[in-house]
């Protein structure tokens, strides 16, 4: 079997490592690459899958959404998000997915445990947060609180959700148990102006979908205040056994996955 992800720029993905210690571990003969795609020539992109005659691939930025014309078929939580990162090439027809919800929430699940009586605020409105949302959304009893600065992009969520100004978040941080950042604001020193990351409930959970550098500024300044904090490699790594799943209808092997990138990770 042969896959791929498709992306610009993608020569510093960790996919196919992941993916190949999955297939190692287990004893599939399967190929994994990454397929480097600029814009300028992705009206290209069904000859290129095509020509090596691949059975599946995973999409990532920029091309989440410029895929989705290419595909016959979306599942209904692609069609939601409107955006795909995994496809399913099946009797000469292209399938799309989208496995980064429930990535995210599979890996926050094992490491938090059951998510029922979590009430959980995630801060960003992008698609990531979007995907995230509608997972939690069917897992947890209270409603799910997503805080962005324009509330103009919730105009394209259409399941309900408590939509509320970034700067509202330091005034009710203290009623979560769970702290989701899905913005790109952590990176930086700036992660001050997202929220404070004190007064929170002893026992919160702050987490970052982010997982390069894996403790991003923002975890960091969480756990000097003191709380539990959780990074995005499982998110990396379950949408990866997700998209395996999908492609394969096999289980894949998450501590090979896991365990591959997170030494690749320390050894640089």
């Amino acid at each position: 079997m042969k896959f791929a992800v498709i992306g610009h720029p993608i020569q510093h993905s960790l996919s196919p490592l992941m993916h190949h210690a999955n297939f190692q571990s287990l004893k599939m003969d399967a190929e994994y690459e990454a397929l480097n795609i600029p814009v300028e020539h992705f009206h290209h992109i069904k000859d290129t899958i095509n020509s090596r005659q691949l059975n599946g691939f995973n999409v990532t930025i920029p091309h989440k959404e410029r895929i989705i014309p290419y595909l016959d078929v979306l599942s209904d939580e692609a069609k939601e998000m409107g955006a795909v990162n995994t496809v399913v090439v099946k009797d000469d027809k292209w399938i799309g997915y989208n496995t980064d919800g429930i990535g995210f929430v599979k890996g926050l699940e094992s490491y938090y445990g059951e998510l029922k009586k979590a009430k959980i605020l995630i801060l960003g409105a992008g698609g990531a947060s979007k995907g995230i949302a509608y997972q939690l959304k069917q897992r947890t009893s209270y409603p799910i609180y997503v805080a962005n600065r324009t509330m103009a992009r919730f105009d394209s969520w259409s399941f309900e959700i408590n939509a509320i100004p970034l700067e509202d978040v330091n005034t009710i941080a203290s009623q979560f148990d769970i702290i989701i950042n899905t913005t790109p604001l952590g990176m930086g020193q700036s992660h001050e102006s997202i929220m404070t990351l004190k007064n929170l409930k002893p026992n919160a959970l702050v987490a970052d979908i982010i997982y390069t550098p894996l403790i991003t500024p923002f975890l960091a300044t969480a756990r000097q205040n003191g709380y539990d904090i959780y990074n995005g490699l499982d998110m990396f790594v379950y949408q990866g056994a997700e998209s395996f799943n999908i492609w394969t209808q096999r289980k894949a092997d998450v501590k090979a996955m896991k365990t591959a990138v997170l030494t690749k990770l320390n050894s640089k």
